[in-house]
């Protein structure tokens, strides 16, 4: 079963399909609608593919269900969060885990793609449940590793850094290019260099999956992640690991994402007042 058939619910039904081994599988589309126990009976896995401020009424939900849930395996896929925010379900007898693709996802999927193609997969909860991550992370054709519970924001950070910040320098490179003489127009300087290759790959894809979205959709439609999502709470945990742990990088991430919020709110993900509280919680930090 998957709950949140959203952009990335969406894309992870139709390439859990696409694999053979798993082709009866229910969805819950959204929060509004009603949990069909009868389904949840019969799915050995769930996956909640929920924003990150609905998993836990998801959960609750699913605890009202009063069914059985032994012996299941409930995966969320929040990249900021960790896998005992489904640590009621463990109380019940269940497996718990987190699946985080390392990837971006701007549309609902309407067929399959192959975004979970070559991609890595963060996964971190109990021991079983990481062996089952890992196994259908195989069959999607992705690369599973194991992160530390502790380290999960951090990780998190690395991909708002690779692919949602990464769209607001393009838009810093658009609104500078605007102001360049005609003379100087067909100046170029690239400069590229990553110090560390292996790490790199981790979140390779996403930057290409974003870099081909912005050649494609334009800069403010490729714009994903959790300033996009109006998501506070996301955010104020990356500033305080950020504080806690690289605070060199600290005014970097506040000034990219006060530019992201007004990318946001240029796309209409988010209203004006939305956008004030966000910018407002990034200065926030620097005091």
């Amino acid at each position: 079963m998957i709950t949140g058939f959203g952009k990335l619910g969406s894309h992870l039904m139709y390439s859990l399909k696409k694999t053979g081994l798993y082709k009866n599988i229910f969805i819950k589309k959204s929060s509004k609608d009603k949990l069909n126990t009868a389904q949840l009976k019969e799915s050995a896995i769930v996956f909640i593919c929920s924003e990150d401020e609905k998993i836990a009424y998801a959960v609750d939900e699913i605890i009202s269900s009063n069914l059985n849930l032994k012996n299941k395996f409930f995966h969320h896929t929040s990249g900021a969060l960790k896998a005992d925010i489904l640590g009621l379900l463990k109380k019940k007898g269940a497996y718990i885990g987190s699946f985080h693709p390392v990837q971006t996802f701007e549309l609902v999927a309407k067929k399959y793609s192959d975004r979970f193609k070559n991609i890595y997969i963060a996964l971190e909860g109990d021991r079983k449940a990481v062996l089952q991550g890992e196994k259908i992370a195989h069959a999607l054709g992705a690369v599973p590793f194991k992160i530390k519970s502790e380290d999960k924001i951090l990780h998190h950070i690395c991909c708002v850094e690779a692919s949602n910040y990464l769209v607001s320098h393009f838009k810093l490179i658009n609104d500078i290019s605007r102001k360049i003489s005609p003379k100087n127009a067909n100046k170029k300087i690239l400069k590229i260099g990553f110090n560390n290759p292996s790490f790199f790959d981790i979140y390779k894809p996403l930057i290409l999956q974003t870099l081909q979205n912005v050649s494609e959709k334009g800069i403010k439609d490729s714009l994903t992640g959790p300033i996009e999502r109006n998501d506070l709470k996301t955010v104020k945990l990356h500033l305080a690991a950020i504080k806690e742990n690289i605070p060199g990088i600290l005014l970097h991430y506040i000034v990219m994402g006060i530019q992201t919020a007004e990318l946001a709110l240029e796309k209409g993900s988010v209203n004006a007042n939305d956008a004030v509280k966000m910018k407002n919680l990034l200065k926030s930090y620097l005091k």
